[in-house]
């Protein structure tokens, strides 16, 4: 079928009327017990009253810290790459990050922001833990008001990735200089636009070209934004794996790479719709709320069309609750469960039968220009044949941990645990930063093979990675 087909086969079933009002003719239930409970609140219309008041209070600082994971910290990590002078936020474990973030808190001028819809979400919590002791100006981010001082509510069905019309997406843009108003009125515009069953629906463009190619079996797709930091590609990242990510479906977004097709961009470029890729205009105005509003009907279409929950992340909580498990027993040794293949030579005779290889790195004393050199030399070691991806948690769980787990069974995990010198106590914890982070990577090799997944088990440090992907750079 062609791209006009497809396009036609969504206005012919009106899809988007099936998103508006889920029944069985829309998705499969997934996780929920009823249609009822499927989370449409991202597509109604919101009013200005509902934030101005709360804001004008919390406007008042001079910095702004975000802490949280996956999609509930996506939109402060935009956010902070368009002002960083005012917004910064943390979401790993990194060591010497989360020092520099405790003595910035030592200015009573920094507000700090836990963004954590269930209050409960365990490496949030930890942080929070760690880092914000004794901090007068703290408020939560979360969907209910059990404490009521210093809580910002959010819808409870929401999930983060879809979060943008909430305190989550739109309170660190106003604080970064965004003007209200025009926010508002972008994700309304969207709103307005993407509920039309007609064919100049941007997000039933969208969705067509999704499934025009998935149809033809492609299923990788490159992701790139003009400008690599600006985390834009992040967030589009998690939206497609943990939405589509599921039943040995979905698509496979490969990050930060532009001269592979299918492409979905960012760029300064008119919106560009061809048969295998999408264009998305950006000036880091508040013009990006439409734009990410439509990304979030297109995706919902898309799922809709492959018959997929996109709404739900079960195998993303699966590892939460092995993780928690295994905090909880005493006497497990992880080392016994090491793979003694040597990594190298492991990566190498992978890399030679082709395929699709994913580097899941656990640690905490990885700073940002290791992280860098790790992506660059995964990336050289990459064929258009044989991609080697790297992912570093806990950040990759709540983005990649439902594809990796729920879709591609061809791709083989190497769950590596990089040694460090140094470690961190929690605060009213029986375990230290370095053993949570252990048992957690430990976790979640446990959930890719209960889920019939490619997965092994390494102990290393950085310094021995780098050695081993340098020797294979250089093969």
């Amino acid at each position: 079928m062609s791209l006009q087909e497809y396009l036609d086969q969504i206005i012919d079933q009106n899809i988007i009327e099936k998103i508006l009002n889920p029944n069985k003719e829309s998705f499969p239930l997934g996780d929920f017990d009823n249609y009822k409970e499927i989370p449409i609140e991202w597509t109604k219309n919101i009013n200005i009253n509902d934030f101005e008041k709360t804001y004008l209070n919390i406007g008042r600082f001079e910095k702004y810290i975000f802490i949280g994971m996956g999609g509930s910290i996506s939109m402060a990590r935009i956010a902070s790459f368009i002002n960083p002078s005012k917004i910064e936020f943390i979401d790993n474990f990194d060591i010497s990050t989360i020092k520099n973030t405790k003595e910035i808190l030592n200015n009573p001028s920094t507000a700090i922001f836990i963004c954590s819809k269930s209050r409960n979400t365990l490496e949030t919590a930890i942080l929070d833990q760690i880092i914000t002791t004794n901090k007068i100006n703290k408020f939560y981010i979360q969907d209910d008001l059990k404490d009521k001082e210093n809580i910002l509510a959010t819808p409870k069905q929401t999930g983060g990735r879809f979060s943008i019309s909430t305190h989550l997406g739109i309170l660190p843009f106003y604080l970064a200089g965004f003007n209200l108003d025009k926010i508002i009125a972008n994700i309304n515009k969207a709103n307005k636009d993407c509920k039309s069953n007609q064919y100049n629906n941007p997000a039933i463009k969208i969705a067509a070209i999704l499934f025009h190619n998935y149809k033809k079996n492609k299923k990788l797709f490159s992701i790139y934004s003009q400008n690599e930091n600006d985390y834009i590609a992040d967030w589009i990242e998690q939206l497609i794996s943990e939405s589509t990510g599921k039943e040995e479906n979905g698509i496979l977004p490969i990050k930060d790479i532009n001269t592979i097709y299918p492409l979905i961009s960012f760029s300064s470029n008119e919106d560009l719709f061809t048969d295998t890729k999408i264009n998305l205009k950006i000036d880091y105005s508040e013009s990006l709320f439409y734009k990410f509003q439509i990304l979030m009907y297109a995706i919902s279409i898309f799922c809709s069309l492959i018959d997929i929950q996109p709404f739900d992340q079960p195998n993303v909580e699966s590892t939460k609750i092995t993780t928690k498990s295994l905090l909880e027993t005493k006497n497990i040794d992880e080392t016994s469960f090491l793979d003694k293949s040597n990594l190298s030579a492991l990566v190498k005779e992978i890399k030679e039968n082709k395929g699709i290889i994913s580097l899941l790195i656990h640690g905490t004393n990885i700073d940002i220009e290791q992280k860098k050199n790790l992506i660059k030399s995964t990336s050289k070691i990459s064929s258009e044949d044989q991609r080697v991806l790297i992912f570093f948690a806990p950040n990759y769980l709540h983005s990649m941990g439902q594809l990796l787990k729920g879709s591609f069974k061809n791709i083989q995990n190497l769950v590596i645990n990089l040694h460090g010198n140094e470690d961190l106590n929690i605060p009213n914890s029986l375990y230290t930063l370095n053993t949570f982070v252990k048992k957690q990577g430990y976790s979640d090799h446990l959930e890719l093979i209960k889920n019939e997944r490619k997965s092994l088990y390494f102990e290393t440090n950085y310094e021995e990675l780098m050695k081993n992907l340098n020797n294979l750079i250089n093969d």
